[in-house]
C-alpha cells in the first residue's frame, strides 16, 4: 500500500466518519481523485478484518479490526510528504538548506507526484518566502534561493519552528524534573547525526552551567540556528550577513561559545558569536523591569500609560493592562534586535478569537509607529491572548439563573445550593438562596426557582425539588432548563434576505466589501465611512479564513447592527490568498455586544465545516442560504 493511500487510511481513523469532500480538501486532490484511491484502499482491505464503507449521505468509514490497522500504520515508516502542506515544507527545506540548483523534475519524481503538482506548490513556496524577501531563481542547473543571507536564516528557523512544534519533554531524573527536547524525526534528514547531537548536548551544559531558564521555543529557536550554523561552517559555507544587530555581549554567550568551539573543535566567526548572544540578550530580557521599556525621547515613558492612551474606548481593566506591560516588555526588547517568534497556534487564535485578534491588529500601528518595531501574526496571536482574557473575564453569564427557596432550615438550603452547583453548574446560576418568606417579599428577577415546597402562581417556572437533589429532581431541572426560551441563530437574526448577494463577477476583495456596504447603506443600517473604514481595516491585516472572509469596521459608522454576505461561486481572490467564497460584512455596534461570542462562535463552525460551506456558496437561491445558515446553533 503506497503512501498516498496510507494517508486516506489516517485520515478516515482520525475522523471516524468522513466525506469525499472533507478527504479531497486534507490531501489537496480532486473527488475523483479519491475514489480512485477508494477503489484501490478496498481491494487492498480484502481478507484483514477490516472494511471500508461508503454510504450516500452517511459517509465514509471503517469498521472491523480497526486498532490493529492503525498500530499496522503507526509502524509504517512515512518519511514523504502526503499534503500540500507537507509538500511545501519539503520543497521550502530544499531550497533553504540546499546549496546547489535543484529541478522540478527532481522534486516531483522524490515526492511521487507530477510536475505540474510541483510546480503548483512552488506557487505557495514564493509566497512564504517573499515575506523574508527571498525569491526563487530559474537557472540553467534548475532552482535556487536569492536573498540575504539574514533572511534566509529567519526563514528557515521559521519552518523547522513548525515542524519542531510541542516536542519538548519533562522527565524526572533523581527526583526532579529535568527538560528533554529531540529533534522530530522528519528533520533529521537536514542535518548530520554529529550537528544534532553536539548542538543539544552544548545547550544542555549551558543550562547546567548557568542559571537561564529556556522557554520551548527560546531553547528551540537557538538550536536550530546553531545547527544552521555548524552544518554551513563544517562545509566550509558559512556565510556573513550583510548588515546585523549587535548588543552588549551577556556573560552567557561567551560560556555557550567556549562550550561550542569545545564540542565542535571549531572557532567561530565574530558575527556568528554576536548572532548567538543576540538569542541570549532576548532570553535575559523577560526579567526586567516591565514598566519602562523606551530606548529614546521619542517613545513614551510608560508603556501602561501608553497602553491606557490606546486602549481608552475598550474600558480596560487593571489586568489587561498588567499582562500587556510584561509581554511587551519581553516581546519589543527582542524584536529590537531582530528576533521574531513562532505561535503554533495562530491560525486557531485568529479564527476562535476574532474579537481578540481584531484588537491586536488595530494596536499594531501604533506600536510599530511609536516603538519602531515590526510585528507578525504570530506576535499579534500572542497579544491577543490578553484581550481574550479580558473579554472573557467581562462577558456575560448565559447560564440560566435560579432563586433556591428551602424551608428545612440553613443547613439544609446550603446542602441543596451546594449539589445543584455540583452537579448543574455548566447551566445554571444561584443567585440567591432564600426562605418562601423573603422570596413573596421581594420580585423575582432570576429566570427559574427551585424550591423544597410547592409553590404555585408565580409568573417564573418552578421546580420542587428534595432538599437531597435525587436523580430524579436533576432531570426535572435540566427538562426545564431546556424549556426556558431560546434566541435562535444570533447570525442570522442580523442577516436579512435583501443583505445576501449572490453574484458571478470577477471582484476583488475591495469590490466585495463596496458592494456589500451600498448594499447596508441603501437601506439605512450603516453611514458610508464604512466601505473605506471596512477596507483600511483589511489592509492591516486579512480577515480570510479559510474559504470565508470576515470584513469590518469601527461601530461608530453603525447605526444598526446588520450583517451582509456575498456569495462568489466562482470565488475570490482575497488579498494575493487562497479564493474566498463567502464574505461577511459584520456591522456590529455595541447593541450586540452581549451577543457577539455567539455570533462569531457560528461563523466558527461554519468555518471548520467545510461541506457546509461548499453547500452555501453552491446554494441557488437566497432561502437556501438562509435554510442552511439556520442549521447551525449557536
Amino acid at each position: 500500500m503506497n503512501k498516498r493511500k496510507q494517508a486516506i487510511i489516517q485520515y478516515i481513523l482520525a475522523e471516524h466518519k468522513t466525506h469525499y469532500v472533507d478527504i479531497a480538501a486534507h490531501l489537496q486532490l480532486s473527488e475523483r481523485t479519491i475514489a480512485t484511491y477508494l477503489d484501490q484502499i478496498e481491494m487492498d482491505l480484502v481478507g484483514s478484518g477490516v472494511q471500508l464503507v461508503r454510504k450516500p449521505n452517511d459517509g465514509i468509514y471503517l469498521t472491523g479490526d480497526v486498532g490493529h490497522l492503525s498500530s499496522q500504520l503507526e509502524t509504517t515508516n512515512q518519511e514523504l510528504p502526503q499534503t500540500k502542506t507537507e509538500r511545501c515544507y519539503y520543497l521550502l527545506a530544499k531550497l533553504l538548506l540546499g546549496t546547489e540548483a535543484i529541478t522540478v523534475q527532481n522534486l516531483a519524481e522524490a515526492l511521487y507526484v507530477s510536475r505540474s503538482t510541483v510546480e503548483n506548490d512552488l506557487k505557495q513556496v514564493k509566497q512564504y518566502l517573499q515575506q523574508f524577501e527571498l525569491t526563487v531563481t530559474v537557472t540553467h542547473a534548475g532552482l535556487q534561493l536569492a536573498g540575504d543571507e539574514q533572511h534566509r536564516r529567519q526563514a528557515t528557523t521559521e519552518l523547522i519552528s513548525q515542524y519542531w512544534g510541542k516536542r519538548t519533554q519533562a522527565l524526572e531524573q533523581d527526583g526532579q524534573l529535568i527538560q528533554n527536547s529531540q529533534l522530530p524525526e522528519k528533520l533529521h534528514h537536514l542535518f548530520t547525526p554529529a550537528v544534532i547531537e553536539t548542538t543539544l548536548a552544548a545547550l544542555g551544559e549551558l543550562l547546567e552551567k548557568t542559571q537561564l531558564l529556556l522557554t520551548d521555543y527560546e531553547f528551540q529557536s537557538l538550536a536550530i540556528h546553531l545547527m544552521i550554523t555548524f552544518e554551513r561552517l563544517l562545509k566550509n559555507q558559512l556565510v556573513a550577513p550583510s548588515q546585523s544587530v549587535t548588543a552588549p555581549i551577556v556573560p552567557e554567550t561567551a560560556i555557550l561559545v567556549a562550550i561550542l568551539e569545545r564540542r565542535f573543535n571549531q572557532t567561530l566567526p565574530l558575527f556568528e558569536r554576536a548572532n548567538i548572544n543576540l538569542h541570549l540578550v532576548a532570553v535575559k530580557s523577560r526579567h526586567l523591569d516591565p514598566q519602562l521599556v523606551t530606548t529614546n525621547e521619542r517613545q513614551p515613558a510608560s508603556l501602561a500609560q501608553w497602553l491606557r492612551q490606546q486602549l481608552v474606548q475598550l474600558k480596560v481593566d487593571d489586568e489587561l493592562i498588567h499582562g500587556l506591560v510584561l509581554h511587551l516588555n519581553s516581546a519589543l526588547k527582542r524584536l529590537r534586535v531582530g528576533l521574531t517568534i513562532r505561535n503554533a497556534y495562530t491560525e486557531e487564535i485568529r479564527r476562535n478569537f476574532p474579537q481578540a485578534f481584531d484588537q491586536a491588529v488595530l494596536l499594531r500601528p501604533a506600536l510599530q509607529t511609536d516603538y519602531q518595531v515590526a510585528l507578525n501574526d504570530d506576535e499579534l496571536a500572542f497579544i491577543s491572548l490578553h484581550f481574550e482574557a479580558f473579554f472573557e473575564r467581562h462577558t456575560t453569564d448565559q447560564r440560566v439563573s435560579v432563586v433556591v427557596v428551602c424551608s428545612s432550615g440553613i443547613g439544609t438550603s446550603q446542602l441543596l445550593g451546594q449539589r445543584l452547583e455540583k452537579q448543574l453548574a455548566h447551566r445554571l446560576r444561584i443567585t440567591r438562596i432564600i426562605a418562601l418568606g423573603e422570596l413573596m417579599a421581594s420580585p423575582i428577577s432570576e429566570d427559574l426557582v427551585i424550591s423544597t415546597i410547592a409553590i404555585k402562581g408565580l409568573t417564573v417556572p418552578v421546580v420542587e425539588v428534595s432538599p437531597l437533589l435525587n436523580k430524579h429532581d436533576v432531570q426535572m431541572i435540566q427538562q426545564m432548563i431546556d424549556q426556558q426560551p431560546v434566541t435562535g441563530n444570533p447570525l442570522t437574526q442580523l442577516l436579512q434576505p435583501a443583505h445576501i448577494i449572490i453574484t458571478d463577477e470577477p471582484l476583488d476583495y475591495q469590490m466585495a466589501i463596496e458592494r456589500l456596504g451600498q448594499s447596508l447603506i441603501q437601506t439605512g443600517e450603516v453611514i458610508a465611512e464604512i466601505i473605506p473604514a471596512a477596507i483600511e481595516r483589511e489592509i492591516l491585516d486579512s480577515t480570510a479564513l479559510g474559504k470565508i472572509a470576515i470584513p469590518h469596521a469601527n461601530p461608530q459608522f453603525v447605526k444598526q447592527a446588520a450583517i451582509g454576505l456575498l456569495i462568489a461561486p466562482n470565488g475570490i481572490i482575497w488579498k494575493n490568498q487562497e479564493k474566498v467564497h463567502l464574505v461577511f460584512l459584520m456591522a456590529l455596534n455595541e447593541r450586540v455586544q452581549p451577543q457577539m461570542r455567539d455570533i462569531y462562535g457560528v461563523l466558527n463552525q461554519l468555518i471548520d465545516n467545510q461541506r457546509l460551506t461548499k453547500s452555501i456558496y453552491q446554494a441557488p437561491d437566497v432561502h437556501t442560504v438562509l435554510k442552511l445558515l439556520n442549521q447551525i446553533s449557536k
